[in-house]
């Protein structure tokens, strides 16, 4: 089981775009804002390099995942799962994931998402699918739009709990379907690591400080 989204590295890579292109390509797409260099390690081992969290976040880890380069940034509690893969995508016209599982954490908070943007989306952002069970203070809110991918186990969305309607091995699942071999950490490739140039006032947050809320 992969230690992404939600396992063992967690909150590190709670959060990971896909997006559906060489990483030569992805790079090149947010090199004017960033410097890069090799990570000289796997994706697994150069997660640390994003810490500190920050908000806003500063720091981009990419690695081929398959014909996917998956994307991990340093925002706070695993990643921030609106920038800039969806941008990215736009620009290169293709297909993006954004996977979240973030377990329990803080006062009840926790998330299992995935949202699929491209160029046969729905303009302006070109979202084609989304679909989250969220919990926030406790309280659980289901959501779902777009047309259902054919692999999709659409009986569980009538489920009484809406937290049971979408769960880290679903998502797993979904990715798998995806063509995206999310489960297997062997399968990222070497990394490289973004900085981002500008300088500006930033939260920061440790790994134990941020864990220390997870439960």
């Amino acid at each position: 089981m992969t230690a992404l989204l939600g396992g063992a590295a967690n909150p590190l890579g709670a959060v990971v775009q896909f997006i559906h292109a060489p990483i030569g390509g992805v790079a090149d797409a947010v090199a004017p804002r960033f410097t890069a260099s090799p990570a000289n390690a796997g994706l697994m081992d150069a997660l640390s390099l994003l810490l500190p969290f920050e908000s806003p976040w500063s720091r981009i880890l990419l690695a081929p995942c398959g014909d996917w380069t998956a994307l991990v940034n340093n925002g706070l509690y695993g990643g921030d799962s609106t920038a800039p893969g969806p941008a990215i995508s736009r620009a290169l016209n293709v297909e993006c994931v954004v996977a979240s599982a973030v377990p329990r954490y803080g006062p009840g908070h926790e998330q299992t998402q995935l949202e699929v943007f491209g160029p046969a989306g729905e303009p302006p952002l070109m979202y084609i699918r989304s679909l989250s069970a969220t919990a926030t203070d406790g309280r659980w809110e289901w959501y779902a739009s777009g047309t259902p991918f054919e692999f999709e186990a659409t009986e569980r969305y009538t489920r009484r709990r809406k937290r049971d309607r979408f769960d880290r091995e679903l998502l797993l699942d979904y990715l798998e379907h995806s063509g995206i071999p999310a489960r297997t950490d062997t399968a990222y490739g070497p990394a490289i690591l973004l900085q981002e140039r500008a300088q500006y006032e930033r939260r920061n947050m440790t790994l134990e400080e941020a864990r220390a809320d997870f439960r």
